[in-house]
């Protein structure tokens, strides 16, 4: 049985902000004539939106709910509140709804009670295994509420990560300020709560980034000194997907013209904030290590160099709020798909686009 999905009350907002508005430009594509037009339609509508206006951040509080899967919310009716659907399928919802009114039988029946040591504030949300995800969509809710209601005492509901993303996790919480004695770590099974804060409007994966999440990336970095390194050309080696056809060739011809050849997934996070904080020129493939391009000065040159068929507007939203010389490079893409995304193959890099991204 499907759930009702029902919207937050109005008398659970405990606080609201409004999130500057901000103008935004298409971006600059190279090769867009090889986007499938089904693709494009997906990417289209926000990269034609010139300007993005003010809105608001809310921050709710809501009585004995249940959490499931990648942070969907349930009311003690297992009704759905909408705004915690992000990505989810409708297959996930179902199954997180069937676990939750499972496990409200169960806690029935053993008389259990709801957690009840303060107020926890719900950092999951689709997407969960994704260091771009966490950095930009979840840690600035964590960031928010720790600076804005530190009065609250709240802990921190994240998720059972991998544990390269966990170190991740846990050194950007740490920069934050936060104890990680106060975390809870959950996985997919549902958890019952008697105190819930929930964060609504700092983003929409795809369709909207506040400039807000800056706050939290600039008070990482705000402490971390610059490795002095200009030019980074960031590779995807140890993944083995989504990776350029002869990328050793090329990454070759980018440690020629001065370029540092990193990859981020192999370094904390210190260092990978170090290493972007003074990069004026910034090569790579799409994908999550190109999140720290947030951490890069306004006005650095940052290539990307994406699949043709992946449809993706996060890291031109994130160079739209910094202030970067943003280009796209698509590329054909070529052999099998070697991860979980259609768009998860090798890719072609024309000889005259792999002169071009060393151009001046």
């Amino acid at each position: 049985m499907r759930p009702t999905q029902i919207a937050l009350p109005d008398d659970s907002v405990i606080l609201t902000l409004t999130s500057p508005g901000f103008d935004a430009a298409y971006p600059r594509l190279v090769n867009g004539d090889l986007i499938p037009d089904s693709v494009r339609q997906v990417m289209e509508w926000a990269w034609s939106t010139l300007r993005f206006p003010e809105r608001p951040v809310r921050v709710a509080r809501l009585a004995d709910v249940w959490v499931a899967k990648e942070g969907l919310v349930f009311d003690r009716g297992g009704n759905l509140y909408r705004e915690t659907i992000t990505q989810h399928s409708e297959t996930e919802i179902d199954q997180a709804h069937d676990a939750v009114l499972a496990s409200m039988r169960h806690w029935e029946e053993m008389g259990w009670a709801a957690d009840r040591e303060g107020p926890v504030l719900l950092c999951k949300k689709r997407g969960v295994g994704n260091y771009g995800h966490w950095m930009m969509e979840m840690l600035p809710k964590a960031h928010l509420v720790h600076d804005r209601l530190s009065d609250l005492g709240s802990r921190f509901l994240v998720a059972q990560a991998p544990e390269h993303l966990n170190n991740s996790m846990a050194f950007s919480l740490s920069m934050l300020g936060i104890d990680l004695a106060r975390t809870i770590v959950a996985d997919d099974t549902p958890r019952r709560f008697a105190d819930l804060l929930l964060v609504d409007g700092l983003t929409e994966h795809g369709g909207y980034m506040s400039p807000l999440v800056l706050d939290t990336v600039d008070a990482m970095a705000r402490d971390v000194a610059s490795a002095g390194v200009e030019q980074l050309f960031v590779t995807r080696r140890s993944t083995g997907i989504r990776r350029i056809v002869d990328e050793d060739a090329l990454a070759a011809q980018a440690e020629a013209r001065g370029y540092r050849v990193v990859e981020p997934g192999l370094l904390d996070l210190p260092q990978q904030i170090a290493l972007f904080k003074g990069a004026s020129r910034i090569i790579g493939v799409m994908g999550a290590a190109m999140t720290n391009i947030a951490f890069a000065p306004p006005g650095a040159r940052v290539i990307n160099l994406t699949p043709a068929g992946m449809p993706d507007t996060f890291f031109w939203f994130i160079a739209t709020l910094r202030g970067l010389d943003y280009t796209e490079i698509r590329c054909a893409q070529s052999g099998p798909v070697r991860g979980i995304m259609p768009w998860d193959t090798d890719l072609i890099l024309s000889p005259d686009n792999r002169d071009s991204i060393f151009a001046d």
